[in-house]
């Protein structure tokens, strides 16, 4: 498969636009890369951002959650539409 095959059914598995992808995507990155920035200060002075690790770990668990169950109820939503057709 090429890359651009790739990314499309990437993006059709997830139900997202490009531009949804993108936005969700590097939304996540953002914090990450914020996160890690704060995690290397916690690691020089333990009593800054004890948390920040903990609380990115599960704002990114309840995002990618919510993502999955939200495909999932589409997906039953479309198996419904195609049975209430025929």
């Amino acid at each position: 498969m090429n890359i651009i095959k790739e990314s499309k059914e990437h993006l059709k598995e997830n139900n997202m636009s490009y531009c949804e992808h993108l936005r969700f995507a590097s939304g996540h990155g953002i914090r990450c890369i914020k996160a890690g920035l704060l995690l290397i200060l916690h690691s020089i002075i333990p009593a800054l951002f004890p948390k920040t690790g903990s609380i990115l770990v599960n704002k990114l668990n309840q995002s990618f959650t919510d993502h999955n169950e939200w495909l999932e109820l589409k997906q039953q939503m479309e198996k419904f539409k195609n049975i209430y057709r025929s």
